[in-house]
């Protein structure tokens, strides 16, 4: 029994030698993943490193839903910890990463699916999010010609310093009801095509985007084949921008047609 015990023994020091008998909480810390942290709170239930363990795994997978960027990711997490404590927080970024898919979608069927999963909440998102489902129905009637760029004076004087830049496009709008409202949305693009910054300019409305007064040449109706001049102009250029844009409508109203719809 004595030689036994010695060898059993030995066979411990032997292991743990190889191993430097590391505290499980320890390898799971240092694999730092799902998988190791799974694996201590299925092997160690008690251990009174429990409550971090199972802190640290919903963090890892709230930050793979950041890493994997889709709605399944958030979704998982979601699922997995229904009372979480870093839920509300899941929930308002999965909102915005919805948001975002649905404008690089711009679909009548993306705008639909972030108003029926998010019916209440972030009031700007929902308004915004009506607006622009209803531009994605109508988008058909509205085309944008080739936007030209180009170095102009901010006070319109010939004369005077090129310390701005000019955007330049003509629209046509089609259809069988006047155009009360078309804002156009332009994006300032980096060297490697990402959107810097945005901007938003009518071509048609009663009032500007801040809801101040505008020229009086804007409030009048686009007729049905009518084609105007979108013209933006601006010396605040983002860092990094590459004198390239894009342009697009993302607000249409009719007459008659009521705001709210």
């Amino acid at each position: 029994m004595r030689k036994f015990l010695l060898v059993s023994s030995l066979a411990l020091v032997f292991a743990c030698g190889l191993s430097g008998c590391q505290n499980p909480f320890d390898v799971a810390m240092k694999g730092n993943s799902i998988q190791s942290f799974e694996t201590f709170l299925a092997e160690h239930p008690n251990s009174p490193f429990t409550t971090q363990a199972e802190l640290r795994l919903e963090e890892l997978y709230l930050e793979k839903a950041r890493a994997d960027q889709t709605l399944e990711a958030y979704d998982a997490y979601l699922e997995k910890y229904p009372k979480g404590k870093l839920r509300t927080k899941a929930v308002a970024e999965r909102r915005t990463f919805l948001f975002d898919w649905a404008d690089k979608q711009d679909t009548a069927d993306a705008w639909q699916k972030f108003i029926d999963e998010y019916p209440r909440g972030d009031r700007k998102l929902k308004v915004e999010a009506r607006r622009r489902l209803n531009m994605a129905k109508y988008r058909g009637l509205v085309t944008v010609g080739p936007l030209s760029i180009e170095q102009v004076n901010l006070a319109e004087n010939p004369d005077g310093p090129l310390d701005g830049w000019g955007f330049y496009a003509d629209v046509t709008v089609a259809g069988d009801k006047d155009v009360a409202t078309l804002m156009m949305q332009i994006a300032y693009l980096g060297s490697e095509g990402q959107v810097l910054d945005t901007r938003e300019w009518p071509v048609v409305a009663p009032r500007t985007p801040d809801r101040t007064p505008i020229e009086e040449e804007f409030k009048v109706p686009m007729k049905p084949g009518e084609t105007r001049t979108f013209e933006w102009t601006a010396g605040d250029m983002p860092a990094g921008w590459s004198k390239k844009a894009t342009l697009k409508p993302v607000d249409i109203k009719f007459v008659g047609q009521d705001d709210a719809k």
